[in-house]
């Protein structure tokens, strides 16, 4: 088994990290069940510790990949800011490891799998951090923080044991940040088109007329421009249109409620509450 072991070794390749896990998992199992035998016992505590090595050396491998992939600007855009292949590789690393670790930890429960977990914990955080610095090479700030939203909410079900632990209620904490920047940067500027002031005598009618008119202009062209983004979890994505109906369609409504001098220009077959709720429930399909 131990030659066995010796081959192994030599596999490096990231999507080979499987391999790797699956033979620390047996070497740690078998340390363990030998450990009576103090020279036997010995050399496999030695594969396992050579084995967690090799596990460490191909994630800086998969880094220094995804580090270096210079289509991180391309693949944002194109793909509408959803998941990026590169999140799915790491977090296929992740899992791959959390697998490991689960099966050491029923059969032999050792250093080396608290060691494992320190990989995955930085693994995370490492990919983190990686995401918010890749996407700032998209010039739409909308389309920023709508890929951040995509992948955070995609790797904290991806960590999570529960919807208790630490690391999922961690990972919605950064994905509630980010839908509220999206919010922010995407809508912020079509509500502010809504005046707040109130201004007697006709000038009040024409500002408010004018107002309209460019908070449908806005709205329009936002629409447009996202119409083609993608959010492909369907709770996110019910979750997100939702949020954006509340802030942007209820305020509108609100808005027309204060103003019933309004009701004929916004009774428009394109200026209806109605209507833009109904379009802003085709948003994310990509």
């Amino acid at each position: 088994m131990l030659d066995v072991v010796d081959a192994i070794i030599a596999v490096v390749e990231a999507e080979k990290l499987h391999v790797v896990l699956d033979m620390f998992t047996c070497v740690c199992g078998a340390s363990h069940m030998l450990s009576i035998f103090n020279e036997i016992g010995g050399l496999f505590e030695r594969q396992a510790h050579r084995l967690g090595e090799i596990t460490v050396s191909t994630m800086e491998e998969v880094r220094t990949l995804v580090e270096e992939d210079d289509s991180w600007a391309i693949e944002i855009s194109r793909g509408g800011g959803e998941v990026h292949k590169n999140t799915r590789l790491i977090m296929d690393c992740v899992v791959s490891m959390k697998n490991a670790r689960t099966s050491m930890q029923n059969s032999a429960p050792s250093h080396n799998s608290e060691n494992l977990r320190g990989v995955i914990d930085g693994t995370i955080d490492y990919l983190k951090d990686l995401l918010f610095t890749k996407s700032e090479s998209s010039s739409d700030q909308g389309l920023r923080y709508l890929f951040l939203l995509n992948n955070s909410y995609f790797v904290a079900h991806a960590v999570s044991e529960s919807s208790a632990s630490p690391a999922y209620l961690n990972q919605l904490h950064y994905c509630e940040a980010y839908m509220y920047s999206y919010l922010d940067v995407s809508w912020g500027h079509v509500l502010s088109c809504i005046p707040k002031s109130r201004f007697p005598g006709p000038i009040h009618c024409w500002i408010n007329t004018s107002s309209l008119v460019k908070f449908e202009s806005a709205f329009h062209k936002t629409y447009q421009t996202q119409k083609l983004w993608k959010v492909p979890d369907p709770r996110l994505r019910d979750a997100l249109r939702r949020a954006i109906i509340e802030r942007v369609v209820t305020s509108y409504r609100n808005y027309l409620e204060e103003h019933p001098e309004l009701e004929k220009h916004a009774g428009r077959e394109s200026s209806s509450p109605e209507v833009l709720e109904e379009m802003l429930g085709e948003l994310f399909e990509g």
